[in-house]
């Protein structure tokens, strides 16, 4: 058994599917290979409201999965209510705009998007995803991804507040990766701290996502302040900056009985947590130092496990972005192969989706995206993978059938339907190759 052993998503997490509502078609039997079995929802980029979620859920725990993380904040909306700092959804959770399309030849809709949830709202969705054999594990992503923080709260933005100001009118009506980041003033420590704590508050997960990823270090690097901060701590880099920041937020989650999750970037620099769950999405670079390091880890290879990534590289296919995942890419997809090392087999805790929603702007689009693919992915987090293509191929008709009875708007074998294209919606579809080698480049300061 992995470090999970002890934990509420070991032993002590209910191993099967409700009888009543089990997706046809799928081969959930006996006990599952991992004890995480994972979809990370992105409800910043799109605000889906809590009745989406619930029908999110239900659908989910069909599928025998059981953590369903919520990816709450990120430069494009704050979406979880804390009563200390109003402004987070006030201001923080609207923008004017929303970018359309991928790429240098996106525009802008035009469309104000806006939401949020109380922390009323978000206790009775963790009591039902519970009914249902789900675990509901938060995120709010710090220090970077924070332009709708800042947009409420400049001044724990780095320059100080009147900069910040100027640079950040509202949540980015844009898609990417902000070179906005939050200072690392006491203020701020503490304002995160206040944040962290009200989420513990409404979410009884032993695990706690903090984000962590695609922190750009430009404005730490050019900032005199942080680098005087730097100094006088001993640290000798910007990511090792981001790893003191994070080990404070994982001192005071533990102190309050929990544990980090974080991205695979969290490892850049220095170690933040010994118990942190790292959650490998950048291949296998972060899992094995993850393992090595004696982290729980949760598989999320882009390649294999990113349901926003087109489906195929026909021209009817909404938005390219990325890699091609098919269905069948995804029933390839082997988390622990038969030859891994088993100090790397024991720390692998499981798999997850991740379904980032900045072009699933409505219920259809994010049916379209996840399944059927979620059905193969479903397999491999219960029987391990790869699956037998050919044999789950003879069941798929069972499958899309209850798909069809649940009324979920799945994008059918042959392609999508004319309602479901997009044309003239500009993309930027990736190589494969060409994604590896950017991949090797990322994960070189690990």
């Amino acid at each position: 058994m992995n470090g999970f052993a002890g934990s509420r998503y070991g032993a002590g997490a209910p191993t099967r599917p409700p009888g009543a509502a089990r997706a046809a078609g799928l081969r959930l039997d006996g006990e599952p290979r991992f004890a995480w079995r994972g979809v990370m929802l992105d409800v910043a980029r799109r605000f889906r409201p809590i009745a989406e979620l619930e029908r999110f859920v239900e659908l989910l725990a069909a599928h025998g999965l059981n953590v369903l993380q919520l990816h709450l904040t990120d430069d494009q909306g704050w979406r979880f209510e804390v009563r200390a700092y109003p402004r987070l959804t006030e201001i923080g959770g609207r923008r004017s705009q929303s970018q359309l399309g991928h790429g240098p030849r996106s525009t802008l809709d035009g469309i104000p998007h806006e939401g949020s949830y109380t922390q009323h709202e978000l206790r009775g969705l963790v009591r039902f995803a519970a009914e249902r054999g789900i675990r509901v594990v938060p995120e709010i992503d710090v220090p970077g991804h924070a332009q709708a923080i800042l947009a409420a709260y400049p001044e724990f933005g780095v320059g100080g507040a009147d900069a910040v100001r100027a640079r950040v009118a509202e949540p980015w009506t844009r898609y990417g990766i902000s070179d906005e980041v939050l200072n690392v003033e006491e203020s701020t420590l503490e304002f995160v701290g206040t944040v962290f704590d009200e989420l513990c508050e409404v979410f009884d997960s032993e695990f706690i996502g903090i984000g962590g990823d695609e922190a750009r270090k430009r404005l730490w690097r050019e900032d005199p302040r942080t680098q005087e901060f730097m100094a006088e701590r001993g640290l000798a880099s910007e990511d090792e900056l981001q790893s003191w920041f994070l080990q404070q937020i994982a001192d005071r989650l533990r102190g309050r009985g929990r544990r980090v999750v974080g991205w695979d970037e969290m490892l850049e620099g220095r170690d933040p947590a010994p118990d942190a769950v790292v959650a490998s999405w950048r291949g296998p670079v972060g899992a094995e130092l993850g393992a090595r390091l004696g982290h729980d880890v949760v598989l999320c290879p882009d390649l294999w496990t990113y349901f926003d990534y087109r489906q195929s590289d026909a021209p009817e296919e909404p938005i390219p972005v990325g890699t091609v995942l098919s269905l069948e890419d995804v029933a390839t997809f082997d988390p622990v192969p038969s030859d891994a090392p088993e100090w790397y087999a024991d720390r692998i805790a499981g798999v997850q989706a991740n379904v980032w929603t900045e072009h699933l702007d409505t219920r259809e689009r994010l049916d379209y995206a996840v399944f059927p693919r979620l059905g193969a992915f479903a397999e491999v987090a219960w029987n391990g993978g790869p699956l037998d293509w050919a044999e789950f191929s003879e069941r798929l008709p069972g499958y899309l059938g209850w798909l069809d009875e649940q009324r979920v708007d799945y994008r059918p074998m042959a392609g999508p339907r004319p309602d479901q294209q997009r044309p003239g919606v500009p993309g930027v579809p990736r190589d494969r190759a060409d994604r590896l080698a950017e991949l090797a480049r990322l994960t070189a300061n690990l």
